[in-house]
């Protein structure tokens, strides 16, 4: 009997840092979920996704992001 194929999840959060302008992941920022551990992955337009405060894990900048899916 053959091992089952496995399928894995791969979830990013993008967007241009405006201060460095690197296109960036924000979930490689390790605090990222910090505080927000009722947000649901592919959560957008509520009240918790809008104008979030976010830091860019390239240099370190904070901003505000909407969320769009």
């Amino acid at each position: 009997m053959s091992a089952p194929v496995t399928a894995t999840w791969s979830i990013e959060l993008n967007c241009d840092c405006p201060k460095c302008d690197n296109f960036v992941d924000l979930l490689d920022y390790p605090d990222f979920w910090e505080g927000r551990h009722q947000m649901l992955v592919g959560e957008h337009d509520t009240e918790r996704t809008r104008d979030m405060e976010v830091l860019c894990p390239e240099c370190g900048h904070e901003f505000t992001v909407d969320c769009k899916y």
